[in-house]
């Protein structure tokens, strides 16, 4: 009797060591989780503001190419691109040197407007090219302007106001 009373304890024994150390390793895995879940979220909180702040300086630009229109037909410019064109203008300004950058003429329905961009966006803007919507002016840039690439930026400026803007 003793015998088998002493081989239940020892079972016993081994299955609550065992429980145990499984509950050990459970909770470990997740503190461990939990630590890679607030990492995670960390960086595509990073990622998310990186690309806030990556288009709010880009807008500046499209702004910046359009330096001789009034304010009013800037505002109806912005509201009369259609989403996607104005997601592809904004997201394809950025160059390494002027080669990158192309003018290119957006069709509206009612009529077509010339605009800076990167060859990629370039290319993005034929494969839209179906997406009509209206514009109320588009920017009248002066006669001995040139393609350039500022700060990384696709721009198409007459040269000698950006010679002026460095100086100062």
């Amino acid at each position: 009797m003793l015998k088998w009373l002493t081989i239940t304890l020892l079972a016993i024994f081994v299955f609550f060591t065992l429980l145990l150390g499984l509950g050990y390793l459970l909770k470990e895995h997740e503190t461990a989780t939990t630590q890679l879940k607030h990492q995670l979220d960390q960086k595509s909180a990073q990622q998310k503001a990186k690309e806030i702040r990556r288009n709010a300086r880009f807008k500046p630009a499209i702004d910046s190419s359009m330096n001789n229109t009034s304010l009013s037909s800037k505002r109806s410019l912005r509201i009369g691109l259609g989403s996607k064109k104005q997601q592809i203008l904004l997201e394809n300004l950025t160059c390494t040197s002027t080669e990158q950058c192309l003018l290119i003429d957006i069709q509206f329905s009612d009529l077509s407007c010339a605009f800076a961009i990167n060859t990629i966006g370039a290319s993005l803007m034929t494969k839209i090219a179906d997406d009509f919507s209206s514009v109320g002016k588009c920017p009248i840039y002066p006669k001995n302007s040139q393609l350039s690439c500022e700060l990384n930026i696709c721009s198409y400026s007459n040269p000698l106001s950006s010679s002026i803007k460095k100086d100062q």
